[in-house]
């Protein structure tokens, strides 16, 4: 069920952007493997700045952050003891005190510091747990520790900046949450990370994931979130964009015939495996060999639509700029015993140009842009 408030992974990074300019803390609900990790560690940083001049003028002050790189420390909230939060006490004059642990930023460091707290699996924590850290949302503190920049225990940011993220499952995926409690709950704001074909496709043409597994998800697009979580097999996985990934490396290797169903299986379950097997084995009756260097008009199509996609996603990794135009002759044969529909050979294209950057230079590519202009609008 899409919730009201969801967002698709291309728009995270903007929904957090907005909400630490606030001066808000976000939290970012999702099932297992959709990627809410790998954007706050690597896409929410770059807009660290624009988050710093936010606040600047909210605060009404100077920040001496100099546009370098934010840093992201990513705490798995469960991984840690109630003792480990505050510190270890210690007595200094009569007086109890508690040892900073080094888990927190700026511990330990010789000046200010600038990022991202990311408190990740935030709701496999125990409910004391989350009611510790829910201190450093309300006061930037726990035990002797100050957050750096926090507009209560640090409002000028003598310390540097250091923005809370936080993330975790929902009790619903049955991924060993224990859910939030209203108290921590009315502190946050909330958004719920749903997946998205486009954008996972975008992001697969862009990160080396095999070309097969994206055109699995193209045809198919039920598997790039197929995880059910009331499932009673032995295997407790599905296919997702982080499990698709791992079958993308495992196809990659090329493994035996013998092995390739249960190494598949143990990656996104034995559905998507399955359909991905049958979808490969269809694909690879075309001769790849003919199309790339001497009979891109001849040869054969696969009748199938599926088999369509499969097929001609094996000409992404091997497409180059000596090659491509016997690629595009290939994929743009659109009709009677061709392929079903023009959308094949803008999908098989765009993902070669992303792949290879310099093909978007060639001849080939603009003529193709030009042809299918209305296609790819």
């Amino acid at each position: 069920m899409t919730s009201v408030n969801h967002v698709t992974p291309s728009q995270l990074t903007g929904a957090l952007t907005t909400v630490l300019s606030a001066g808000l803390v976000p939290m970012i609900w999702s099932g297992p493997g959709q990627g809410k990790s790998h954007i706050v560690n690597y896409d929410l940083p770059e807009n660290f700045p624009a988050i710093a001049k936010a606040t600047e003028q909210v605060r009404g002050i100077k920040i001496d952050y100099d546009d370098g790189k934010a840093s992201v420390w990513e705490r798995r909230a469960g991984d840690y003891d109630l003792l480990d939060y505050a510190g270890l006490p210690y007595v200094e004059d009569g007086i109890q005190r508690r040892a900073s642990p080094d888990i927190w930023p700026g511990v330990g460091a010789s000046g200010k510091v600038w990022g991202i707290l990311f408190l990740d699996e935030f709701t496999q924590a125990g409910r004391e747990k989350q009611t510790v850290m829910q201190r450093l949302f309300d006061e930037g503190r726990v035990g002797d520790y100050v957050l750096p920049g926090h507009h209560k225990s640090d409002p000028n940011c003598e310390r540097g900046l250091v923005l809370i993220v936080l993330a975790g499952n929902r009790q619903s995926d049955r991924a060993n949450s224990v859910g939030m409690g209203t108290q921590t709950g009315s502190r946050v704001i909330h958004t719920v990370l749903e997946p998205s074909v486009s954008d996972w496709i975008d992001w697969a043409n862009s990160n080396d994931v095999d070309p097969t597994v994206t055109a699995l998800v193209r045809q198919c697009p039920e598997y790039l979130f197929k995880l059910d979580p009331s499932q009673k097999t032995e295997v407790p996985t599905g296919s997702t964009p982080r499990t698709l990934v791992y079958l993308s490396n495992l196809v990659k290797q090329c493994p035996p015939p013998e092995l390739e169903t249960q190494l598949y299986i143990g990656a996104v379950g034995e559905e998507c495996a399955r359909a991905y097997i049958a979808l490969v084995h269809a694909a690879r009756s075309i001769d790849v060999e003919e199309v790339l260097r001497g009979n891109p008009l001849g040869a054969d199509i696969p009748s199938e639509v599926g088999h369509q996609f499969a097929a001609a996603s094996l000409l992404i990794r091997r497409a180059n700029p000596d090659n491509f135009a016997n690629v595009i002759r290939y994929v743009e044969r659109v009709g009677e015993n061709g392929f079903s529909s023009p959308e094949i050979a803008v999908f098989v294209v765009e993902a070669c140009k992303r792949r290879t950057p310099l093909l978007a230079e060639t001849k080939a590519y603009t003529d193709f842009c030009l042809k299918w202009a209305d296609i790819r609008s």
